[in-house]
């Protein structure tokens, strides 16, 4: 399996995690449906440049790894903080697979400044195929009606792991 380490590869596989998040995002801040997402993605996305006023940042997207709590799997989790509860914010995480998403989850939550994820994971079939596993992470926040987003990859890690 390649490894996926150099920045254009973390590049590519940030951006196909996004162009399948994009509809997800823009439908949570009521700003396009899906559809529109699908015809518009660079257009609507709000730029992470933007500075959230509560401080909103990923704190963290955990490396691949064994899930302690699910049998033969492999799973990534990953924390949104805001220095003040938000109105709303977003939490999706995506777990991809040799560059390829093979599991997404959406976590949403209301006057909250903290925000976790730690429901995507993957049941591995046998343990002799290796993958090279990777977890990105977008959080959108509303703030003042207007919304803040921003990305966060983990490390590629390759496990044995036959999905």
């Amino acid at each position: 399996m390649p490894r996926l380490g150099s920045t254009t590869d973390r590049l590519r596989i940030l951006t196909t995690t996004l162009a399948l998040t994009l509809g997800t995002a823009l439908v949570s801040v009521g700003t396009a449906d899906a559809a529109t997402a699908k015809h518009h993605p660079a257009a609507e996305l709000p730029a992470q440049a933007a500075v959230s006023p509560a401080g909103c940042v990923i704190e963290y997207v955990t490396d691949p790894h064994p899930a302690p709590s699910v049998p033969r799997a492999v799973k990534v989790v990953a924390k949104a903080r805001c220095g003040a509860p938000v109105p709303a914010q977003d939490l999706s995480l995506t777990l991809l697979a040799d560059g390829k998403p093979v599991f997404k989850t959406v976590v949403k939550a209301t006057n909250k400044a903290d925000l976790f994820n730690r429901s995507t994971y993957i049941r591995c079939k046998n343990s002799t195929d290796r993958h090279t596993f990777q977890g990105t992470a977008i959080s959108t926040s509303i703030e003042g009606d207007k919304p803040y987003v921003r990305f966060m990859a983990s490390r590629s890690v390759v496990l044995p792991c036959g999905y």
